[in-house]
């Protein structure tokens, strides 16, 4: 494997050398050509000792700080962290028919991911609800997860005054600009436009993250065939071009910030023109996407339980296995999208969401592997119950039934009585999702610290009945 992701490295150095990548900010475009880069209109290009040089400034590995410490993060290394679903706007039932989401779904979605114990960071685009102001709604879904949880935050892109906005909040929920640039507290996605492209609301995004020391997760998502070159190893080099050139434009902001390389490297269905993330192919790039990240000494972001199923179904469920699985098995850092995409990103499922839990629970019951020694050998148990003997009833079996073996939260085993067997999986799912909802309960969070919060918002124009509305939203006690 060192051969072929050396050459994919060796390709998206020359990528960027000799091809360039257009910035569509006359800022930074000039900041690039001062620090010697060839700029040919909007197009720079990246010499590989500048790039690597860059990328050597950032760390290998760092910490996202929550309002409550109990879920910082380690963000690099050996640390695989989960976060949840990011970006779609339809919010799908069981049988495929689809409505948009609100921001009532949003702030349930943020309640249910502060419940999981598989998430320590919240917030992001959850869902992108309608029927708020489109140009408010970033500062909506941050305040929402703050109010919500008290995990670490995600963030959401916007230009540079939606992202001022959002740090002058982050700002005052953590204590004061000077408490909120001495950590990282805010992760904030970049997406690049492939092939080679990065817009204007990107590097404003990227500027003023910088600014307030706030870590940064670039990812590209060339589609092998369309945006990208069809082969994989030319797609993952593509893919990778872009994510050092936005590392490196990041690290001459500001040396030293924290940053994730997140390739999104996706496969296409050339009968049609979609994206494809539930083949084979989507795995395969993420295992490569890690290797590349290591080989960085960077912190990598990629996979999930990703499908291109409409609904929940069979296949949503093997093609979401298939993608934790060589997720966790290669060690992915942050993993977006853990739990309940759909359809390609075009939507997410409540009911998706809790079989992803599962698969999480299965994926680490699975790598945790075998405990071999005398004890679990057990050799003298064994020599006790003897040929034809059984061991259900031994005091062995009874001391160790509760922690030793596996059982499914929402999955059906055995006898379902009456009524088809998928009505009982979904019944135990709208069960465990009531049971967690009932159960929330709302992180403590000052008052003097609400109202601040809630006069920032104001200023930033949001109307005071709608921040009223979602408060009241985050309160209630679910009846769902």
């Amino acid at each position: 494997m060192k051969k072929k992701l050396t050459a994919i490295h060796r390709q998206a150095l020359q990528i960027l050398a000799e091809v360039g990548i257009k910035l569509h900010h006359s800022e930074l475009v000039e900041r690039m050509h001062q620090l010697g880069m060839p700029v040919k209109n909007k197009t720079v290009f990246l010499t590989p000792d500048f790039v690597m040089d860059a990328v050597g400034r950032a760390p290998a590995s760092f910490t996202l700080h929550a309002r409550n410490p109990r879920y910082d993060m380690v963000i690099g290394g050996d640390h695989v962290n989960c976060a949840p679903g990011y970006g779609c706007a339809a919010i799908c039932a069981p049988d495929g028919k689809r409505r948009n989401a609100v921001m009532a779904d949003y702030v349930r979605l943020a309640k249910l991911v502060h419940q999981s114990p598989h998430f320590n960071i919240n917030g992001g685009i959850l869902v992108q609800p309608s029927g708020i102001p489109a140009d408010k709604s970033h500062l909506l879904m941050l305040y929402a997860a703050l109010v919500t949880s008290d995990k670490c935050l995600m963030g959401v892109p916007g230009n540079r005054l939606q992202m001022q906005a959002l740090m002058d909040l982050g700002a005052i929920a953590f204590g004061g600009r000077a408490a909120f640039a001495a950590k990282p507290h805010l992760l904030t996605l970049i997406s690049t436009i492939s092939p080679l492209q990065i817009d204007e609301m990107a590097l404003d995004a990227m500027i003023i993250a910088t600014r307030h020391n706030q870590p940064l997760l670039i990812s590209p998502s060339p589609a092998a065939g369309t945006t990208g070159p069809i082969d994989m190893a030319a797609n993952i080099s593509l893919a990778a071009a872009e994510a050092l050139a936005g590392i490196a434009i990041v690290q001459t902001l500001r040396p030293g910030i924290p940053v994730i390389f997140g390739l999104q490297c996706l496969g296409a269905d050339l009968r049609t023109g979609n994206i494809s993330i539930g083949s084979p192919a989507y795995a395969l790039q993420s295992k490569y996407t890690a290797a590349l990240a290591r080989m960085y000494r960077l912190p990598s972001r990629c996979g999930g339980t990703l499908t291109d199923a409409p609904n929940l179904s069979p296949q949503s469920g093997y093609e979401s296995m298939l993608n934790m699985l060589a997720t966790f098995q290669n060690g992915v850092n942050l993993i977006v999208h853990s739990a309940g995409t759909l359809d390609s990103f075009a939507a997410i499922s409540y009911e998706k969401f809790f079989m992803d839990l599962e698969i999480i629970d299965m994926v680490h019951y699975y790598l945790k592997d075998l405990d071999v020694c005398r004890d679990t050998l057990n050799m003298e148990l064994i020599r006790g119950v003897g040929p034809g003997g059984q061991f259900l009833t031994t005091r062995d079996t009874l001391q160790k039934c509760r922690s030793h073996s596996w059982n499914p939260v929402i999955g059906v085993r055995g006898n379902t009585g009456d009524g088809p067997p998928a009505d009982k999986f979904l019944k135990r799912i709208a069960d465990r999702q009531q049971a967690m909802l009932h159960s929330y309960s709302q992180p403590p969070l000052d008052r003097s610290l609400l109202a601040d919060l809630d006069d920032c918002m104001v200023r930033q124009g949001v109307d005071r009945s709608l921040l009223s509305t979602v408060s009241s939203q985050i309160g209630e006690r679910s009846n769902h």
